[in-house]
């Protein structure tokens, strides 16, 4: 559906947003698969019915080995959210949470790279779903929304005053391994 969407909007129109409006949905649900499946689906169609969203770069997709599928593929485009979601797929798929270090400095390496070029995926509200996927899926904490207090905050823990009441943030954990049978 989203890609017929974006094929009636304008022909200079780039099929990133809908492309996010079905991708983080599902993250944000947890959901990876319908995520992968997705963003696989809508990428694959794209490519071959506008041959020119294919990058000049790496016109072939490039084989990514998958632990389930045996060989995974990415193709790369022309439109960096469509790069950069199929890359934050992966990337979830393979988070542990605050277990993998690697899967962590992974995410932020990306979500880096592809916010400082710009764009909608620097907007505040996809920056703000970004934040909660990190928390989700890699235990990274939400930025702080406003300046600490610790003068404030020991006063009015001295004077009877309410604490801070935040809300623990949803975290994914990783599936407990399978029970074996002897």
């Amino acid at each position: 559906m989203m890609l017929e969407w974006w094929q009636a909007s304008s022909s200079s129109a780039s099929p990133g947003p809908f492309a996010l409006r079905g991708t983080i949905p599902y993250l944000l649900n947890g959901n990876i698969l319908a995520a992968r499946t997705f963003i696989t689906l809508l990428v694959s169609l794209s490519t071959s019915a506008h041959i020119s969203l294919r990058s000049n770069l790496a016109p072939n997709p490039l084989p990514v080995p998958n632990s389930s599928t045996g060989v995974d593929e990415i193709i790369f485009t022309t439109d960096q959210t469509l790069n950069f979601l199929q890359l934050a797929v992966r990337t979830c798929q393979r988070a542990q949470g605050a277990g993998s270090k690697k899967a962590q400095e992974a995410w932020v390496r990306l979500c880096g790279t592809y916010l400082s070029k710009g764009g909608i995926l620097a907007q505040p509200d996809v920056r703000k779903h970004l934040n909660e996927i990190a928390t989700l899926f890699f235990a990274i904490p939400l930025p702080r929304g406003q300046a600490a207090n610790p003068l404030g905050d020991m006063m009015s823990s001295l004077f009877g005053g309410a604490p801070s009441s935040a809300a623990a943030p949803r975290v994914l954990m990783p599936a407990p391994p399978a029970a074996s049978l002897d």
